[in-house]
């Protein structure tokens, strides 16, 4: 494939492949890096669940969620968001955040599960990422959440890493 080229684009050829495989190598790491739950969550004890809804802030839509859950034992705060789950994500991560501390002090357990219902997906991947949350979350579950965006926001809203 490459012999007949000449050495100035065999030489272009070759760099891209390299970086194209430095960048995958990258980016399998983080993926990898990400998918390892924290060492310090202990897997063996389920805790508290708390669930996080979505935008707009109604809890009804987990309301039969959480009565299963509780029917099958688990201690379920499905928490109350900030300006009804319509305002800035971080002060919606900070709430979750607090709701953890309450649910684990009440509980005595090591961690907690979440459940993030659409932008309450976000909220708990602020909260993972960027406030400790992967120190005490065993698990963590979001149904219907717009990781990628969503139709509207295409090209003018993406979901960033926080920073302090």
């Amino acid at each position: 494939m490459l012999a007949g080229l000449s050495p100035q684009r065999r030489r272009l050829v070759v760099g891209i492949l390299v970086v194209a495989m430095a960048a995958a190598v990258v980016g399998v790491f983080f993926a990898v890096r990400a998918a390892v739950p924290s060492a310090a969550v202990r897997q063996d004890q389920p805790g508290p669940v708390l669930m996080v809804p979505g935008l707009g802030g109604s809890t009804g839509g987990l309301d039969v969620l959480a009565r299963r859950l509780e029917a099958g034992g688990r201690d379920v705060t499905v928490i109350s968001l900030p300006g009804d789950g319509t305002g800035d994500l971080r002060e919606q991560a900070q709430a979750l955040d607090q709701a953890v501390d309450a649910a684990l002090a009440r509980t005595g357990a090591p961690s907690v599960d979440v459940v993030g219902y659409s932008a309450g997906g976000i909220v708990t991947r602020v909260w993972l990422a960027d406030l400790g949350g992967a120190d005490v979350a065993r698990r963590i579950l979001t149904l219907g959440s717009p990781h990628h965006g969503t139709q509207p926001a295409t090209g003018s809203v993406r979901f960033e890493r926080l920073s302090g």
